[in-house]
């Protein structure tokens, strides 16, 4: 976060463009950033290995477009190639140069209609961290460019670039593969199950892709942070392909820009700790107060307060410490936060203590901070409180990869979504914490019905 410039950021690496021997743009997911945090699980059925995994994603993910795709106004036509490569390989796979240009990437070229990705090391890592389902995810985002490559997308960025830019079609693609998870969910295929489980896995898969920190939304070969791609998934997977047809650069409203500072640079988009409870006290108080104010006038939200609470510990690192008049503070717990601060990032702290605000503005109101629903608030409400920082002309401003690191915490576990027993939604998982966070993002408090 910075106190001076504003920005916000990217968490999902895309693919490094390939200029390639077909004299085009290569669309793909991406080059992996790094593995996302180790210390989250994902427990998902894995049948079979790596490739029988790509197999079987291929095949699932075509059969589900030939029922869809005339929904948009088509017969589906079978990619014609699909190829997994070893880097080490002496002929190049279509449309690069090289086969070693393959490695870590996935991507589709539109002139040889052909989904190519690197079979010795993204696909058989993918498939060792999240099992089938990080497979699927990157084939069928290949797969969402072959979808637009039929419905003549490419032709129509050719004649107008400004309204397909590259960040939008890897929306469309992300938004294809969130619609054929649905459809998978809805009618399971033997071998690739997409619950609730696989569900988180899929979005965990995304946020291991991602732009470099501080590449604006507006960059050539921009594919979009991790809050947005997120989001693009929830799209399609919610709202079907007729939404990601009719994606637009507005509608999106993507919101990665660049650094605005050569301090935040240098910083990486981090405050030190100490400095980012300093920030957020000074500012989520007075935007937990503006939040109250008309049904608790003259009520001032509480102080920040460091590890004097330990009966509200079941809320997490950051807790809503109640008094018999009232919520009495907001409190840290230091040997919590100091490595979710330094394994996520600073805004996965920022984002759990808005929340507690956020409760603290509700108690004030005498609205219920006990049960499922006042989890739901606080999670939507912590995105309210991002919305305002993301649309502040000065100030507390958020910085590249901070939304994303709110999306990370999110899908981590529940603390964000806990009440202030530290009890949550058992039926909620890191899906619907993302969607109703987002809620809260783009619609302000008043979305959050509280």
């Amino acid at each position: 976060m910075m106190d001076r410039v504003r920005v916000l950021t990217a968490l999902l690496v895309a693919l490094t463009v390939l200029s390639s021997g077909c004299t085009q743009v290569v669309p793909g997911i991406g080059v992996a950033a790094g593995p996302p945090d180790p210390s989250v699980p994902v427990d998902v059925a894995s049948p079979g290995d790596a490739g029988a995994a790509a197999e079987a994603a291929i095949t699932a993910v075509q059969d589900f477009w030939r029922a869809e795709f005339p929904a948009l106004g088509g017969q589906w036509t079978d990619v014609a190639t699909f190829a997994g490569i070893s880097p080490a390989a002496a002929d190049p796979p279509p449309c690069v140069e090289r086969a070693a240009d393959v490695a870590d990437q996935a991507y589709y070229c539109p002139s040889a209609d052909a989904v190519v990705w690197d079979a010795d090391g993204l696909v058989p890592a993918l498939f060792d961290e999240f099992g089938h389902v990080g497979v699927l995810v990157v084939l069928a985002h290949e797969i969402g460019h072959a979808v637009q490559s039929r419905l003549g997308i490419d032709s129509a960025q050719a004649r107008d670039p400004q309204r397909y830019p590259t960040i939008l079609l890897e929306a469309m693609a992300d938004c294809y593969t969130g619609v054929a998870l649905r459809g998978l969910a809805d009618r399971p295929v033997a071998g690739l199950p997409v619950g609730p489980v696989e569900r988180d896995a899929a979005l965990r898969t995304l946020v291991g892709f991602r732009d470099p920190l501080g590449v604006a939304a507006g960059d050539e070969g921009a594919h979009g942070n991790a809050f947005d791609r997120l989001s693009a998934f929830q799209a399609g997977y919610e709202g079907g392909s007729g939404r990601c047809a009719a994606m637009t650069v507005p509608e999106r409203g993507f919101t990665q820009v660049r650094f605005g500072s050569a301090d935040d640079l240098a910083r990486a988009g981090d405050l030190p700790l100490r400095d980012l409870l300093t920030a957020v006290e000074r500012d989520a108080r007075a935007w937990a107060t503006e939040l109250a104010s008309a049904r608790a006038p003259g009520w001032n939200a509480p102080p920040l307060t460091v590890d004097v609470c330990p009966d509200a510990a079941a809320q997490g690192p950051a807790r809503l410490c109640l008094g018999p008049s009232g919520p009495a503070g907001v409190d840290v717990e230091i040997a919590e936060l100091t490595p979710l601060h330094r394994e996520l990032g600073d805004f996965a702290g920022a984002t759990l203590l808005s929340g507690r605000y956020a409760l603290a503005a509700l108690a004030a109101t005498g609205t219920a901070v006990e049960g499922a629903g006042a989890g739901h608030a606080a999670v939507c409400l912590a995105g309210a409180y991002a919305g305002r920082l993301l649309l502040a002309p000065d100030g507390f401003r958020l910085s590249p990869g901070d939304l994303d690191e709110a999306v990370q915490v999110l899908l981590t576990d529940d603390t964000a979504a806990r009440d202030v027993l530290g009890r949550s939604d058992p039926a909620e998982r890191g899906y619907e914490r993302v969607a109703r966070y987002e809620v809260g993002l783009r619609g302000g408090p008043a979305a959050c019905a509280v």
